[in-house]
């Protein structure tokens, strides 16, 4: 009896010290500032432009904010072939919204597409991938 009676006060005091450390490493967290950081934010990833003729370039604008506390640096932003180039701005200031100017030349294509564009910044997501879709219908006749 003597023995579970030890037993059982050893498991309250290692509940206890236990519980005592948690709430000690609890309120350290909660003094801990803020990491800086920037975060890209698109308004949309995936855009659909519909239907072209497929006699010009097809034209998109991915509009993006910075979350951040600290300037946005885009690196680069540049689709996966020749036929898709990309425009973008050096640096975004925290709370600032700018785009990335999209441009697809659609020559040889005909019917569905979809196009990557990879953006690489100094973000917490430090690349994602843009999508530009629709369709080309060339005029049969011409």
């Amino acid at each position: 009896m003597q023995k579970m009676k030890s037993i059982s006060l050893y498991f309250v005091l290692l509940a206890l010290l236990s519980n005592f450390n948690c709430g000690e490493a609890g309120s350290a967290k909660k003094d801990t500032p803020k990491n800086n950081f920037a975060e890209i934010k698109f308004v949309s990833e995936r855009i659909e432009v519909g239907v072209a003729d497929g006699k010009t370039n097809v034209m998109q604008d991915f509009k993006f904010s910075n979350a951040g506390n600290i300037p946005l640096v885009i690196i680069e932003a540049k689709g996966n072939c020749h036929c898709v180039n990309a425009k973008w701005p050096e640096k975004v200031e925290p709370g600032d919204s700018a785009v990335i100017s999209v441009s697809f030349d659609p020559t040889g294509v005909t019917g569905l597409y979809q196009r990557p564009v990879m953006v690489r910044s100094n973000a917490t997501r430090d690349s994602v991938e843009l999508y530009i879709t629709g369709e080309i219908k060339r005029d049969p006749k011409k």
